[in-house]
């Protein structure tokens, strides 16, 4: 489930598959550059995704937690050489670099749903996995935070949040991902988000990670509005393929979920939303509880009158960083450089990134005119 981009995968073109390499998978403690697991992202040579490298620099320039990355050559057996984005991977190591350490960093899986389901760890272990601190922490704080949320009014939501959140760490990760065109954060069908939750506050914040998706929505969407699917990263556009929704991207995995046309093809495996394989009813679903799309932290905390101060306050300052100082722009540049060092340069990358940098450029332009961005 590549992004954006239809990618042809086959195991006939290893050199082309998305791989999660593991250095020290059969010698404990080996690492390369300090990374025990690198993530090779999918996407080569033209197709390498570009969007995902100026989001991961964008991010860092903020203090926010992003994982590192690189371009690289890479050869499997005697395939052809072809650049690819590798990407630091979430792990016990990328936990431990979060903040000063004291904390525990829970990541979301895909086939999950932030659901409460009893007071049983094990019935949350297909939601979330708990990737430090293990033995001395478990996942009873996540289960505590999913209780109050799942059965808080509104008022009681706009009441008690900043007993269990971060609220300026939630606006701010809420407001980057708005800024960046990301449809795909913690109410997106991947749930690419983390957990952190801070042992000496005790209190959670929201980090992202996964950032395929960027750039490919509407570039005049405003903070108050919803990120939806459409087009390629970088604005790469792309007619819809026929009988496909309307803002429904083309590249999208086959298999749609449930209500969707075509519905989830069977033999899904355990845990994917909406799949054959079992799951609460409901689960899949766009914009059910918990589901496919949708979460309740996001979904509450926009709608709340109650936190829409921090949450301009931090999109303002954001968009300075952003694209009022020309940052973006510039970052794009660099990283497209580092690219071609890598072996990636050719017309269809130049091509990628000229795509890339009218969404940048169309979306500092369209901010810069939203009253409720500059103030």
């Amino acid at each position: 489930m590549g992004g954006m981009m239809q990618y042809d995968l086959s195991e006939k073109k290893p050199e082309e598959l998305p791989w999660l390499v593991k250095i020290d998978e059969f010698v404990e403690g080996r690492a390369y550059q300090g990374e025990r697991e690198i993530s090779l992202r999918p996407g080569s040579n033209s197709q390498v995704p570009l969007n995902e490298a100026l989001s991961l620099s964008l991010i860092r320039k903020t203090g926010q937690k992003a994982e590192r990355y690189s371009f690289t050559k890479l050869t499997v057996n005697n395939r052809p050489t072809v650049t690819r984005l590798m990407v630091e991977s979430p792990d016990t190591d990328y936990a431990e670099g979060v903040a000063d350490g004291n904390g525990v960093l829970y990541k979301a899986k895909a086939g999950g749903s932030f659901t409460y389901r009893g007071d049983d760890p094990t019935d949350y272990e297909r939601s979330f996995k708990q990737l430090n601190k293990k033995g001395s922490q478990d996942l009873e704080p996540v289960m505590k935070l999913i209780r109050w949320a799942d059965k808080a009014s509104d008022e009681e939501f706009a009441r008690d949040l900043g007993t269990y959140v971060d609220v300026d760490s939630l606006a701010t990760y809420l407001a980057t991902q708005n800024l960046l065109l990301n449809f795909d954060d913690m109410a997106g069908p991947g749930k690419n988000y983390l957990l952190w939750y801070d042992l000496d506050t005790k209190k959670f914040s929201v980090l992202g990670w996964d950032y395929n998706l960027t750039f490919s929505g509407d570039a005049t969407a405003g903070p108050d509005d919803s990120i939806s699917m459409g087009g390629m990263p970088g604005g790469m556009g792309g007619d819809m393929p026929d009988g496909m929704p309307q803002g429904m991207p083309q590249g999208m995995p086959q298999g749609m979920p449930e209500g969707m046309p075509g519905g989830m093809p069977e033999g899904m495996p355990e845990g994917m939303p909406g799949g054959a394989a079992g799951g609460d009813p409901g689960q899949g679903m766009p914009g059910g509880k918990g589901g496919l799309m949708g979460h309740v932290l996001k979904t509450k905390f926009l709608e709340s009158d109650a936190f829409d101060a921090v949450y301009k306050k931090a999109y303002r300052v954001l968009y300075q960083k952003f694209y009022q100082s020309g940052t973006a722009a510039k970052d794009l540049q660099a990283v497209a450089d580092q690219a071609r060092s890598a072996g990636a340069d050719s017309k269809e990358l130049d091509t990628a990134v000229t795509k890339l940098e009218k969404t940048v450029t169309d979306r500092a332009s369209a901010l810069a005119k939203d009253k409720q961005v500059t103030g």
